[in-house]
């Protein structure tokens, strides 16, 4: 589990993030990135187009934030927001996760 100061959760701070934040794309996930000076916060979307189901949503969330949560120190500072497209339900594990590691690649120092 993330810390929580290094959690994007208020409303506002996700919205700025959509709106003034650089995207960074894949077949799998979109990562919009806004730099700060503060910390490195993130959140991870999962919409219902991926998964119906509240438990794979929140697996899938899990195991991304886990693959943040052990790659942190290499991550520069900003708030990050990180959405699943529809496609990664038809993908396996694997595939997931490298492609969750490629996108985050983006914002290593």
């Amino acid at each position: 589990m993330l810390k929580k100061v290094n959690r994007l959760a208020k409303s506002k701070d996700i919205q700025k993030a959509f709106a003034r934040g650089r995207t960074f794309f894949n077949p799998l996930f979109t990562l919009k990135a806004v730099p700060s000076a503060e910390e490195k916060r993130f959140t991870v979307v999962v919409s219902t187009k991926v998964y119906k189901n509240a438990v794979d949503r929140n697996r899938l969330k899990r195991l991304i934030r886990e693959h943040i949560r052990l790659n942190l120190k290499h991550f520069r500072l900003g708030n990050y927001v990180v959405v699943a497209k529809p496609s990664v339900a038809k993908n396996k594990e694997k595939t997931v996760m490298d492609s969750i590691a490629l996108i985050l690649s983006n914002i290593v120092l």
